[in-house]
Parts: structure tokens; C-alpha cells; sequence
């Protein structure tokens, strides 16, 4: 899920890039009025472009216009044949959009998310860690043995802890995302518990992940049975995944793709046919500055490919080498325009 601060961000880009229609300025003024968090977000949107369009950045940057590529809706990652005329490395990837003429307000877009990362990045995950039992930082991952014999993965930035004094073997899942070895042992359960619901299982293999205020469960080995504080549960068998969020029915994913589910246990992600937006998001579990696409149409590039979790940037690097896409960098900011 999308932040609304960065929402209202690429509203101000679109609308201030000189290509914005009359529907769009209608669209724009509707999703403001769906609340007062979304009036909100676009007044400090507002302030923050107000002081910082004349920065040094901003006045070298401010109305350049960029003509974007054609070419398949795909990255598919195999070499590419540029034009002679532009520079560049063999890539694995290829990756286009339609054309259209795109004014980019670069300069002011990246002093004004630079104003907001350090509040927003991962403050309660950095709060969970603190507590927790046992916890990972940023692209780090580890496997722990717990007390009972459980062995567990924790991805990038998670954190839990553990109690297993009474009947049952409870885990509290408070960040990121764990797959579990659950040791078999019938007579205590074993239990995730995370945000509104929990999982459980005797002796399998299953993750759990929170994203945002939803939280999947994904079984490999065994069954495992997910419920709510509702009373709503659903029972899981191997290769089957749902999610659940507070107060809602837990869902199975019909159409779930677990092809690649816990590579990044190997170091590795792997995108099958998935849109930009969502490989962007996956991306930044393992980055600590913020990663922001300006553009709707970029999100919906549809990627396929395979990346080492230690060399994300290869994957943002193949969008300046494979198409009319830009990157601005900052020590805290990377925005793709």
C-alpha cells in the first residue's frame, strides 16, 4: 500500500508537469476529499514544494522535459540491443512504457521527500526490534534455533518474540516476515500471532509476513489453521497462502504464485509477470533509503526476472540503461521519474 504523503506527491508532480488534463486536476481534487488524512498529506505537500522551489536543485532541474521510450510492457532479463548513439552496459533486462512528454519537477520532489523519510522510515519497526526477542536489521536475514527445537528464517527488518511457558508455543510476530521449521510436539501448539489474528500448527513449515496493516500466511509443509479475533478462521495445506487484517474474514489467495516463495532464504528474489509498483515495494524491505516511483505508468511495467538481494541496484540501474526513465539519487532518496 501506497503512502498517502506519496500519493499526494505524485498528484503535485503530475499536476505541476504541464501535461496534466482537465481530468486529471477533477480526479486529483476527489482524492483529496476522501478524508481529512488525504487533505492533510497535500497541504504538507503543498508547504514543502512552496519552500523549496528555489533551491539550487530545483532551478537546474524545474521544467526539463523527457521523452520516454517504446517497447515491449516487459523486463525481461536478457541482453539488449541499444542505439549506437547512447552509451551503455550489457543488461539483462528490457523495460518500456508508452511516450509522453513529461515535465519533472525533480529538484523539488527530492528536497521535499527528503524533509519526510527520516520520520517516516521504519519508526515502528525500529520499535519492535528494541523489544523484541530476536529481530534483523535492514537486508539482513538470519536463522535462529528456537528453544523447543523451531527453527526459524527471519527476513530483512523483522522482529518477534517468543513465549513457551505454558501449553501452547507462542511467537509474536511484531515486523517483517519469519518462515518457521515448526518442531512437532502435539501437545503444544504452535502459534504466530500477528496484528488482529493468528496461525497455527503443530509440526510444518509455513511464513508469516505483515505488510502494512494486512498479514500473510504461506504454508509449504503441512496445514496450518489462521483465524482472527472475529472467530473467522480458514485452514491452509501445503502451497496454500491467505491474508487477513483487522476485523476481516482471513482470505485464501486463489491464484497464488509460490514458485518463488522464500527465496530470499538463498539470497534471491524472484518476480514472475509482477508490476514495477510491487517490485519496488519488495525492493525497499531491502534498502534503507526510500525508493519513490513519480509516475502511475511506470508501476505498471510488468517485470520478470531473478535478483541477488545483495545487488538491488543492478534492478534501478536497468531502468536508466533500458529505457527513457530517470534516477535521482540522494543519501536518503531515490526517486524514478
Amino acid at each position: 500500500m501506497i503512502a498517502l504523503s506519496d500519493q499526494a506527491i505524485e498528484w503535485l508532480v503530475r499536476l505541476q508537469s504541464g501535461d496534466a488534463s482537465d481530468a486529471e486536476r477533477q480526479a486529483f481534487e476527489h482524492w483529496r476529499a476522501q478524508s481529512n488524512d488525504h487533505a492533510r498529506a497535500v497541504r504538507e505537500a503543498e508547504l514543502l514544494f512552496g519552500a523549496v522551489d528555489e533551491t539550487e536543485v530545483a532551478r537546474n532541474w524545474s521544467g526539463l522535459d523527457h521523452d520516454l521510450a517504446m517497447a515491449s510492457p516487459t523486463l525481461a532479463f536478457k541482453s539488449v540491443s541499444r542505439p549506437a548513439t547512447r552509451r551503455k552496459r550489457p543488461m539483462t533486462g528490457r523495460m518500456s512504457f508508452g511516450p509522453k512528454r513529461w515535465g519533472v519537477m525533480v529538484g523539488s520532489l527530492c528536497a521535499m521527500l527528503a524533509l519526510i523519510i527520516i520520520g517516516s522510515l521504519q519508526g515502528q519497526d525500529l520499535w519492535a526490534r528494541w523489544n523484541a526477542d530476536y529481530s534483523t536489521t535492514i537486508g539482513v536475514s538470519r536463522t535462529i534455533t528456537l528453544p523447543d527445537g523451531t527453527v526459524a528464517h527471519l527476513n530483512t527488518s523483522s522482529a518477534f518474540s517468543i513465549d513457551f511457558s505454558g501449553d501452547i508455543r507462542q511467537v509474536n510476530l511484531a515486523a517483517g516476515e519469519v518462515i518457521f521449521d515448526v518442531a512437532k510436539d502435539a501437545s503444544h501448539p504452535f502459534i504466530v500471532t500477528a496484528r488482529d489474528g493468528a496461525s497455527m500448527a503443530v509440526g510444518t513449515v509455513y511464513g508469516v509476513r505483515i505488510e502494512d496493516d494486512c498479514v500473510g500466511v504461506t504454508v509449504q509443509e503441512g496445514v496450518v489453521e489462521v483465524s482472527n479475533r472475529s472467530g473467522s478462521s480458514v485452514r491452509l495445506n501445503a502451497g496454500e497462502q491467505a491474508y487477513y487484517q483487522d476485523g476481516a474474514v482471513p482470505k485464501l489467495v486463489e491464484d497464488a504464485d509460490l514458485a518463488g516463495y522464500g527465496s530470499w532464504q538463498r539470497g534471491k528474489l524472484i518476480f514472475n509477470n509482477r508490476p514495477l509498483g510491487d517490485v519496488i515495494d519488495e525492493v525497499q524491505r531491502y534498502k534503507s533509503e526510500r525508493i519513490v516511483i513519480a509516475r502511475d505508468a511506470l508501476r505498471n511495467l510488468r517485470v520478470t526476472g531473478v535478483f541477488e538481494t545483495a545487488e538491488l541496484d543492478e534492478l534501478l540501474n536497468s531502468l536508466e540503461q533500458t529505457t527513457g526513465a530517470k534516477l535521482v539519487r540522494l543519501p536518503l532518496l531515490t526517486v524514478i521519474y
